[in-house]
């Protein structure tokens, strides 16, 4: 199988593979009530505890006024709290509200419930060789150089 072709069959499993796990598991994530950039920012200000505006919105890749209108939707979930720096009023400082951690710990256990039940049918050598690409996957995406992928029209091309 040519990289095309490989490519192209990896695109067409992953919607598939995403929608069945969602089967598993039901969560402000799954239900709609919160996107996937807005999990990734509630996951960041979990692990990273309360943080800069700027360094979540450099951590999640967007604008700052990107950030700021995610933010006001977890704010108004009740996930997040926003406060300004007492000291320099340029800085905004945004912290998970205790809603805001319980949701992101019910749903990354229910996350390692669903890739147990997956991963459980699959061999532990095949397991292993499967998370050796993952990290090698992770290892190359890190490694690129950080610009978006422009779609250019070609006759008969796909716009990606």
């Amino acid at each position: 199988m040519d990289i095309k072709e490989f490519a192209n069959k990896v695109i067409e499993l992953f919607p598939c593979i995403i929608k069945n796990f969602k089967q598993y598991e039901n969560n402000y994530l799954t239900r709609g009530e919160i996107t996937l950039p807005q999990f990734w920012a509630l996951g960041y200000l979990d692990c990273n505890g309360k943080s800069k505006m700027n360094d979540l919105a450099g951590h999640l890749s967007i604008s700052p006024s990107a950030t700021t209108g995610l933010i006001d939707r977890l704010m108004l979930q009740g996930l997040v709290v926003r406060r300004d720096d007492a000291h320099d009023r340029r800085i905004v400082w945004i912290e998970l509200t205790a809603k805001g951690r319980g949701i992101i710990r019910s749903i990354s256990k229910q996350k390692t419930e669903s890739l147990i039940k997956v991963f459980g049918k699959i061999s532990p050598g095949d397991r292993e060789h499967y998370l050796s690409i993952l990290e090698q996957v992770a290892k190359i995406t890190v490694s690129l150089p950080n610009k978006k992928i422009k779609s250019i029209r070609k006759k008969n091309e796909k716009v990606i």
